[in-house]
């Protein structure tokens, strides 16, 4: 067996989508639909359709999605003078 060099991707923590969802208080379902659309970025592990033990998203990935969906709120013009 040859030796992988670790890298900062194969040495990020990897969450299982159920994990995921209680983070985010969402659902599993909603979950795997961020995954299917592309708006959360996973790892899929074994061949066929999504399975709840197949799916691994980066914590980073989380992260990533939670910055992205902040809303800052903005003052109206009117308001700041």
């Amino acid at each position: 067996m040859r030796d992988i060099a670790p890298t900062p991707a194969t040495t990020e923590k990897l969450l299982p989508a159920a994990d995921v969802a209680t983070a985010l208080n969402l659902s599993l379902t909603a979950v795997y639909r961020l995954v299917r659309s592309g708006d959360l970025p996973s790892h899929r592990f074994g061949k066929g359709k999504v399975r709840p033990r197949g799916v691994r998203i980066p914590e980073s990935a989380v992260e990533a999605y939670l910055n992205g969906s902040l809303i800052t709120p903005t003052v109206a013009p009117e308001e700041a003078a």
